[in-house]
């Protein structure tokens, strides 16, 4: 009988391990690009197959500390912060989730168009399936204007918005609909900016801006902020960045929280 235990924690062992190795290198994928979210992702993920690796010796340790008043405080504390960190994390998950979907079946009459990182003349894999998006979005809603929103980097030739004008007019795009904002550097200046420009048209009518799906959520609060009334439309993100920048946006969001 000690003998079937034994093998079968073994075996719940190993499939948990498992599962941990998967995480950890859902987030290693994303290399050599390095952000506070892959960097997040694997020290937990390490952490966690750590734990399970030794798992007698840390149920050893929290015995151990239990035994103490102090030590049963500590391991409590500790216990309900991870707890509500899971807890946050899944409710920013829905809403960042809801955010996505919310927005596809919505028609606009002007398309702000987020900025991301350009390659010398040529927008970024990330920028361009923004603009793919953006592309198609224009070609199913023939009336509607497109703002392309993005300044010009340290280690950038050109704004982004300029780049993005010229991928969206190589593709077909006529120039007249597009509108340059190359000033911003910033979702928030996205955002600022680009509704400056629409007052300064005298445009009244509905709003969309397009980005990365995990972005929506929190670039439509900003939105939102800055008196700007639109909703988002999500761009096709590469899956092996997926996780990395979505771990990174929940950091960033907890930013915004503390410091809107």
């Amino acid at each position: 009988m000690d003998n079937e235990i034994n093998l079968t924690a073994l075996v719940v062992r190993f499939i948990i391990v498992s599962l941990e190795a998967v995480l950890l290198w859902s987030f290693l994928r994303a290399l050599p690009v390095v952000c506070a979210g892959n960097i997040a992702g694997i020290a937990v993920s390490s952490l966690l197959i750590i734990i399970t690796m030794f798992f007698d010796k840390f149920r050893g340790l929290i015995s151990s500390l239990c035994k103490t008043r102090g030590g049963k405080a500590a391991v409590i504390a500790v216990s309900v912060i991870i707890a509500a960190g899971v807890v946050y994390c899944i409710v920013l998950s829905v809403l960042m989730a809801r955010a996505i979907s919310s927005g596809e079946d919505k028609k606009a009459d002007a398309v702000i168009v987020l900025g991301c990182q350009i390659r010398g003349d040529s927008p970024s894999r990330m920028l361009k399936y923004r603009l793919d998006r953006a592309y198609d979005y224009l070609c199913e809603n023939e009336d509607a204007i497109c703002i392309v929103s993005g300044g010009k980097g340290s280690d950038e030739d050109y704004t982004e918005a300029e780049i993005m004008k010229k991928y969206l007019v190589q593709k077909g795009i006529d120039s007249s609909r597009i509108t340059e904002e190359g000033e911003s550097t910033s979702t928030r200046e996205n955002m600022l900016y680009s509704k400056n420009i629409l007052d300064d048209m005298g445009f009244s009518g509905s709003v969309c801006f397009i980005s990365d799906g995990y972005h929506l959520y929190r670039a439509g609060l900003i939105a939102k902020g800055e008196g700007l009334d639109a909703f988002g439309i999500s761009a096709e993100t590469e899956l092996r960045f997926l996780p990395t920048y979505w771990v990174r946006e929940w950091l960033t969001l907890s930013y915004y929280f503390v410091t809107r």
